[in-house]
């Protein structure tokens, strides 16, 4: 498999992790995860695919560079 990044670069996975149980806060998602040997950034340590944010009911606040999950009418 090849990744194509938003920077254009490729890039090959090194594996794959399957249904990884993540806990944000009291809530506990299920989660895959891609294993890559990329250049780290501080300013972006994980990327967050749409399948786990849709999961989470995500809403991205773009002004304030936050992410807040809703469950069960909570976030």
């Amino acid at each position: 498999m090849t990744l194509i990044l938003a920077d254009r670069t490729k890039v090959y996975p090194h594996g794959i992790l399957d249904d990884v149980l993540v806990r944000v806060n009291d809530t506990i998602f299920p989660a895959d995860f891609v294993i890559m040997d990329i250049e780290e950034d501080d300013e972006a340590p994980i990327l967050l695919g749409r399948p786990f944010l849709t999961t989470g009911k995500a809403l991205i606040e773009m002004e304030t560079g936050e992410i807040k999950f809703r469950v069960d009418g909570n976030e």
